[in-house]
């Protein structure tokens, strides 16, 4: 692109994203011309929807022509997608879809930097949640193989998630909900999970023993065993966080060796001396199941004629692409500040003012307090995202 400094930063950013459309690669989701699509502008996401494309053609060039910020597609398939209102469709069946943003997430590195910006803590934890879906939850407890299952970065702040098995696709909205309401731990009662038993002996302490999931039980009694093995073993700041109190975090973590002997065999009552050991437990029960529930958009999941983000496409927030990930495990390794760059070629000179490093490709970029000559990836991030001008591009 050559130097100019008579375009203003949007002229700039929307030329940017019609090249970017002109040679897109793997933009059509399948069943094209069954999907319903939806486009927006930088102030509306979607200000336009009940639109239809019949091949990956007419849809670059309708991209690239009006240089789109934002486009969604339906997780639904319809006989006519165009038409309106939405009972005159011809609803054939949706995918389920789940959608992951940090900015549902309680992360300490957030309590710093505000939930505007993204750091690469915030990517990695939204990052590992969105594995956990699918490895603690969508293949064990449901069934799902990882081929039935489509990832893609959001373009932003985290993952969409995809099923495309024939065993859901005719699923209604109450059959979603009780997904979601599993998934995020809704309903769960302690009971389910915990019982009190006898002592095996008669030389045993008087009293009951408080028996509980172990880690290789199935379903939400092994995550819970499971979670609270990982905590333990990370410390006591770790078990503070999923709902202990740090007084009987720190005298289970001394005695960690002792509790992860009794979890193997169901006994969450090794250690003594913990009063009220049922709401302990119950507690931190609860404190798993909000979390969990949190970081998952149950809206977005339990509507089969939800529009969500076109995988591949650019995100009008960032700059970034909504990367399609070749398989799910493509999770432990994916990077959006090196994997979902779309605009590679070039620099720009901007007029920048941000509070904290930003980190794409590799490399550190901030904070910034003045004009400064950085890659155009950067210069469309940082305008996009509110912190910078653009002043001229090379």
């Amino acid at each position: 692109m050559a130097a100019t400094g008579v375009q203003d930063s949007a002229t700039i950013v929307n030329n940017l994203i019609s090249d970017y459309y002109r040679s897109a690669a793997d933009l059509a989701p399948d069943r094209i011309s069954e999907r319903e699509f939806g486009v927006g502008n930088y102030d509306i996401k979607i200000a336009q929807r009940h639109m239809s494309f019949p091949s990956e053609r007419e849809l670059r060039n309708y991209l690239s022509a009006n240089s789109v910020p934002y486009v969604s597609a339906s997780a639904a398939y319809y006989r006519f997608p165009s038409a309106r209102p939405m009972d005159r469709k011809g609803w054939l069946g949706s995918e389920l879809v789940f959608d992951l943003d940090v900015t549902d997430m309680d992360l300490a590195c957030q309590r710093s930097h505000g939930k505007s910006w993204v750091c690469a803590i915030c990517f990695d934890e939204v990052r590992k949640e969105t594995a956990r879906l699918i490895y603690d939850f969508l293949i064990p407890d449901f069934g799902f193989s990882e081929s039935e299952i489509k990832v893609n970065f959001s373009g932003n702040r985290g993952y969409h998630v995809h099923v495309s098995s024939a065993d859901i696709l005719k699923l209604g909205a109450a059959a979603r909900r009780e997904i979601t309401a599993y998934i995020s731990g809704s309903g769960i009662e302690f009971g389910d999970l915990f019982r009190v038993g006898s002592y095996a002996t008669a030389s045993d302490r008087a009293g009951k023993k408080l028996l509980g999931p172990r880690p290789t039980d199935l379903g939400w009694k092994g995550k819970v065993a499971k979670k609270f093995t990982e905590s333990l073993n990370a410390g006591i700041d770790s078990l503070v966080q999923i709902g202990l109190d740090r007084e009987i975090a720190t005298k289970i973590y001394r005695k960690k060796e002792l509790m992860k002997l009794g979890l193997n065999s169901g006994n969450w009552d090794m250690i003594a001396g913990i009063k009220s050991k049922e709401q302990v437990w119950k507690r931190m029960l609860e404190t798993m199941a909000i979390a969990q529930g949190d970081r998952i958009d149950s809206n977005v999941t339990n509507d089969p004629s939800h529009l969500l983000r076109l995988a591949n496409s650019i995100h009008g927030g960032t700059g970034l692409i909504a990367k399609k990930l070749r398989s799910p495990r493509e999770l432990y390794r994916f990077d959006p500040t090196k994997d979902a760059i779309a605009f590679r070629k070039g620099f720009a000179t901007i007029d920048a003012n941000t509070t904290f490093e930003l980190r794409m490709n590799g490399q550190k970029f901030g904070p910034y307090g003045g004009r400064i000559r950085v890659p155009i990836y950067v210069a469309a991030y940082l305008y996009l995202k509110g912190y910078a001008k653009i002043a001229a591009v090379e």
